[in-house]
């Protein structure tokens, strides 16, 4: 089966497609046909060696998909072949990579997905939306508290926001000019980008963009701070909780959030699809940039 991978991760290192052999799950194990699989920033960071990654021979990239169930372990009763489903893998800890023409994983990492939620669009719900979810968590502000919320219309910034607001948060979306309609949309207050963020006194801040310690300024005292990666979690002031955001796989969570997705109170957002054997070329654009909104999701 095709799958994409890297073989020597680093500044100049390509992306190939090769056939890797099909993989039997076992007890406890689920594989799934993929349909779907976004190419995501963190995906680029593994490529250009920017992360702690042990030694392999080569490395299968992707950490989320969307497809339908393949083939269960003898165990698995709650699943059966053809169902819909959405899944992210805890790609650090396995390396089992979501881009491939089918992934097995555990159960447990699995969530079913409605009928009306598209492969494509479930695929970029399953890591961004869960990340955007497990933040809100640790942040665990009450209903009516005010919180900001960097690059709020990013890919697990937008997720944030949406979710913010379900939940019943004041939210103070930092963002550019040209997200006004989003970020309006949702009911969020927009704050450009480029304001002074020691003017909000927020009672929390997620902060989606990796500002760091220059954010910090917008957590009134006590309040509460979440930070994306463990390099940019600026250390504690004025009595603000820090904390720094670890994403597990949770089929549970997963459905959810899938449910959510299905019924339009958050937004799967697609800039592009790209056929799994073009996987390069969805790389390089996402390393161009170019200010879309939404993921780039590979096809097989």
């Amino acid at each position: 089966m095709p799958a994409v991978i890297v073989s020597a991760p680093g500044p100049t290192a390509v992306v190939e497609v090769v056939d890797v052999p099909v993989v039997e799950p076992g007890p406890g194990q689920v594989r799934v046909r993929v349909e779907a699989a976004p190419v995501t920033a963190t995906d680029v960071s593994a490529l250009r060696g920017h992360l702690p990654l042990r030694p392999a021979k080569r490395y299968v990239l992707g950490w989320s998909l969307a497809g339908v169930v393949d083939k269960v372990g003898a165990d698995i009763e709650d699943l059966a072949i053809g169902d819909p489903v959405l899944a992210m893998s805890d790609w650090f800890e396995t390396l089992t990579g979501t881009q491939a023409s089918s992934v097995v994983l555990p159960r447990a990492s699995v969530g079913r997905r409605p009928a009306s939620l598209g492969s494509v669009e479930a695929s970029v719900v399953a890591l961004n939306a869960l990340s955007a979810a497990r933040a809100l968590d640790l942040l665990d502000l009450p209903a009516g508290s005010t919180l900001a919320i960097t690059g709020a219309a990013g890919s697990v910034g937008g997720f944030a926001t949406e979710l913010a607001r379900h939940r019943g948060l004041n939210v103070l979306a930092v963002a550019r000019e040209a997200d006004r309609a989003f970020v309006e949309r949702t009911g969020a207050q927009l704050v450009v980008r480029g304001t002074d963020l020691g003017t909000l006194r927020a009672d929390g801040l997620l902060d989606s963009a990796v500002l760091g310690a220059s954010s910090l300024a917008a957590v009134r005292d006590g309040g509460t701070f979440v930070a994306f990666t463990r390099p940019s979690t600026p250390a504690p002031e004025r009595g603000i909780r820090v904390a720094t955001l670890a994403v597990v796989s949770d089929g549970s969570a997963l459905e959810a959030l899938a449910l959510l997705a299905a019924d339009g109170t958050i937004t799967p957002r697609v800039a592009a699809t790209c056929p799994l054997r073009q996987a390069s070329a969805a790389y390089a654009a996402l390393e161009a940039g170019s200010g879309r909104r939404g993921g780039v999701v590979l096809v097989p």
